[in-house]
């Protein structure tokens, strides 16, 4: 007598909380995680320096770099 084979199931599991509790563990992570601050640049000042005061009025900054001017 030949046996009767049994179906197989598929075996399915529901990943729902899973990925809540990976989205709650990211945003925490996130969210507490502090910023990095970079060091600041210790700028070496020429020995020949000049001081003047500048004017309150009618004066203009021009900014230069990289190849750029800024008026």
């Amino acid at each position: 007598m030949p046996r009767v084979k049994v179906g197989r199931k598929s075996t399915a599991i529901d990943m729902t909380a899973m990925c809540d509790v990976a989205f709650l563990l990211l945003t925490f992570f996130i969210l507490s995680a502090k910023p990095k601050t970079q060091d600041p640049v210790q700028a070496e000042v020429p020995a020949s320096t000049a001081n003047f005061a500048i004017p309150e009025n009618d004066f203009s900054t021009i900014t230069v770099g990289q190849g750029k001017a800024f008026f």
